[in-house]
């Protein structure tokens, strides 16, 4: 049975506080998410805890992946995050600790081996990466269904209490690491025109419509600003006019532009695409830039 050691214990109750984020697709409502945080609660006096959101559409790894590599760059450095998108939790999938590069503030990502460090991965943001194996880091009793709880969360204490990641169990070779596929548009270049086929990863809660399509995209047809474009969208009979703020159009009128995440997003002016329609993740519209 795996317990937690006294050492441990002792350990946790001397050390300085520390920030430990939560990343999860539980959705509002859920007790789940008490239940992690009182266990670093208990572990880690002091403990700072910022839940980035609980609200990663259920089970996909893609979206959660996307959240993580956009908001890992903004907090302070040696910062603890959980990741739990888990969708294969019980299963025989690693449990990791990914340590990123100085660049990236040495902190610290327990989350499962299914693809959540994929963009991380090829920013180079990595640079060790570790199983969780260690005993002592865990929960007396593991559930085989909540190890966000059990593992991940008594992990992440032991990393904000000073542990080293190393600690936590072997070391891991990178390109061993599951990677996700990113869906990648299909673009054409005319004289004097191009045209892109993208998909919906997800809408945000604005139910503006996240793309897969983004400034390097364009970068094969010049001039372009990187701001804003010539041309128009269209997605489930509706057409999109580009615009570079919301307030360039009345309300109402369906946009298309470059979110503050880099990606191109659909939109209705003071209104909610996302409700108005069925676009669910992986639904096709075109685009066509002008010079």
């Amino acid at each position: 049975m795996l317990l937690v050691t006294e050492n441990v214990t002792k350990n946790s109750m001397c050390h300085q506080s520390s920030i430990v984020t939560i990343l999860t697709d539980f959705q509002p409502g859920n007790f789940y998410s008490a239940q992690m945080k009182g266990i670093l609660l208990s572990r880690v006096p002091g403990v700072r805890i910022v839940e980035i959101t609980e609200s990663v559409l259920p089970q996909n790894i893609l979206h959660g992946a996307l959240i993580l590599t956009q908001t890992v760059p903004f907090f302070p450095e040696k910062t603890v995050h959980i990741a739990v998108v888990d969708p294969g939790v019980g299963t025989e999938r690693e449990l990791l600790c990914a340590v990123l590069n100085e660049k990236w503030g040495q902190q610290r990502i327990v989350c499962p081996n299914n693809g959540l460090l994929t963009f991380l991965l090829e920013k180079d943001a990595v640079s060790e990466v570790f199983f969780l194996k260690n005993s002592a880091c865990v929960q007396e009793k593991i559930s085989s269904t909540f190890h966000g709880r059990d593992i991940l969360a008594p992990a992440a204490a032991c990393l904000a209490n000073g542990g080293k990641p190393d600690d936590l169990g072997p070391p891991v070779k990178q390109e061993t690491l599951l990677r996700l596929n990113f869906p990648k548009p299909e673009i054409s270049q005319e004289e004097n025109s191009l045209k892109i086929t993208g998909e919906i990863l997800f809408a945000d809660s604005f139910g503006n419509l996240v793309t897969n399509v983004t400034h390097r995209d364009f970068s094969v047809f010049e001039p372009f600003s990187g701001q804003t474009f010539e041309g128009t969208a269209q997605l489930g009979g509706m057409r999109f006019l580009p615009v570079r703020t919301y307030a360039e159009q009345g309300v109402g009128t369906p946009v298309v532009l470059f979110g503050s995440q880099g990606f191109l997003e659909l939109a209705i002016v003071n209104g909610n695409l996302a409700q108005s329609g069925n676009f669910p993740p992986g639904t096709r519209f075109s685009l066509e830039v002008r010079r």
